[in-house]
């Protein structure tokens, strides 16, 4: 222990020296891409989705596929503290009726266990599978990621998504209300959207690319595509809603705000979208997407990821918004970690939360010193004074549903696994940490990285197993506390003495 404190106050005192003053297009398919083909009609006014899906993939199961409907965890009731939080108090059910659901066409008998829908297969492996489905959706009224108000409808984790299977087997996790309960696998998407006349919208596709067919009176289709990604979200707005819009490389920052928000506020907001994807991109790997979407919603989700674009609740667009720049920049950072390099985000939601968290504070150290400063020492004693989650056995690496309530899930997985990451940089010096970053997400990029993957990416690096580091970081183990602390300081001489930076990976992109 007396080590860790050593390091911990050399950290802080260190601070103020150490902080200075101041796509391409998306990828083309691949091979065996899943692709989701998608044709709704959304009614703004009656709150309402109506459509069909068509999912086509080659399975993983010669007898069966899994697909996740997360509107159906709004059509009962929840009770208790945590879906409070998440819900709010004042929770409007919706309703989703899925019918017609077809295998190549012809109709089958699925079975239906909370939001998951399993599909009975028959066809031989040597050919993807098409599963189609109709839907009808009245949409749910609560504080959380798809719901609406008088301005807007918000759409996140709405369309059925397949279940990953992997070598664990399959992933058939239920909606939780802590954390972000999802997993999902990078697919291709075709959504077409028909709104009535005066309304707007931003997506995971490039909105400025659709093809918008006006030739039906009083209403319009947008022809959306999004190339490699791993979920399509969707904001339907009146037109009250604003956008303030500046390039950053080849890609357009887009940010949404209505009429009676700060407009001082939405531009800070901007500025923290523009200048975190501007960071981001020289320090972990250029942004492959032409359009980034920052979307005021309602409810009070604070922010929520997905690819291309953020929600972001309307107390971000007061006048000095709580917290809002900082809620910007992390949310942009989940565009490297959750959407170009995915993970399990319900059994290791420490790869996505705190690798996005330390990309924040590595921002705000090099861009604004103070509030930098000020956050690092927040998470480094939330991440590292932990007697009592070592009493009750709780760790960043565990699955959501083991965490007993929000505040333990924010030190362990957002600030521990930060801590962890910041304690690395004192050790090895932000350039070389950063290298090793880049050279994780290049390995990883497009696909689904795990706890194997970081401590795999994290001894080559070092030069020997990282192994005993991860455990007492990551599982809390306290037997390994001592050897963590041997081998971080012997990274740390090495580092000194010879400073040798990982040879980058020269892989044919």
């Amino acid at each position: 222990m007396r080590k860790w404190l050593i390091v911990l106050v050399s950290t802080v005192l260190s601070l103020s020296l150490s902080f200075p003053a101041v796509a391409n297009e998306k990828e083309g398919p691949r091979p065996e891409q899943t692709l989701y083909k998608a044709d709704v009609h959304i009614d703004p006014k009656k709150k309402q989705v109506e459509g069909s899906v068509e999912i086509q993939f080659w399975p993983k199961d010669a007898s069966h596929a899994y697909v996740h409907v997360y509107p159906l965890a709004f059509t009962k009731e929840h009770k208790g503290e945590l879906w409070d939080e998440l819900l709010g108090k004042e929770v409007e059910l919706g309703t989703y009726d899925e019918n017609r659901i077809l295998v190549q066409g012809k109709p089958v008998a699925v079975k239906r266990t909370g939001n998951v829908i399993e599909v009975p297969l028959s066809e031989e492996q040597s050919r993807p599978i098409v599963l189609s489905m109709d839907f009808t959706m009245t949409l749910p009224q609560n504080e959380g990621r798809m719901s609406y108000d008088e301005h807007a409808i918000w759409l996140g984790n709405w369309l059925p998504i397949l279940a990953v299977k992997d070598q664990r087997g399959w992933h058939l996790d239920p909606y939780e209300p802590i954390g972000d309960p999802f997993f999902s696998e990078n697919a291709d998407y075709q959504v077409n959207v028909t709104l009535p006349d005066g309304y707007q919208l931003a997506s995971t596709a490039t909105d400025q690319a659709a093809i918008v067919d006006h030739s039906t009176p009083g209403q319009r289709e947008f022809q959306l595509d999004a190339i490699n990604v791993r979920d399509f979200a969707l904001v339907i707005m009146d037109s009250t809603y604003h956008f303030k819009e500046t390039k950053v490389g080849n890609t357009e920052v887009r940010t949404w705000y209505r009429n009676g928000d700060s407009e001082e506020q939405a531009s800070r907001n901007h500025t923290a979208a523009v200048e975190a994807l501007q960071y981001f991109n020289s320090q972990f790997e250029t942004y492959p997407y032409t359009e980034y979407d920052v979307v005021r919603v309602g409810g009070s989700i604070n922010g929520m990821e997905y690819p291309s674009i953020v929600f972001l609740d309307g107390r971000h667009y007061l006048p000095n918004g709580d917290n809002a720049f900082v809620t910007v920049v992390h949310e942009t950072a989940h565009q490297w970690f959750y959407s170009l390099i995915g993970n399990n985000q319900v059994d290791e939601a420490w790869l996505d939360e705190g690798f996005a968290e330390y990309a924040t504070l590595a921002f705000l150290a090099a861009k604004y010193p103070k509030v930098g400063a000020d956050r690092v020492l927040r998470r480094l004693k939330q991440g590292t004074i932990t007697p009592y989650y070592v009493q009750e056995h709780l760790r960043p690496g565990q699955t959501l549903h083991a965490f007993p309530d929000n505040e333990s899930y924010s030190d362990l997985v957002y600030s521990r696994t930060s801590s962890m990451l910041w304690m690395l940089r004192e050790a090895w010096g932000e350039e070389r940490l950063h290298e090793v970053l880049r050279h994780y997400v290049s390995t990883n990029r497009f696909g689904i990285a795990n706890a194997a993957s970081w401590k795999a990416t994290l001894s080559e690096a070092a030069g020997e197993d990282a192994g005993a580091f991860l455990s007492y970081w990551i599982n809390l183990d306290m037997s390994k506390q001592e050897e963590a602390a041997i081998w971080l300081e012997k990274l740390r001489q090495n580092q000194k003495n010879h400073g040798h930076p990982m040879e980058k990976e020269k892989a044919e992109k």
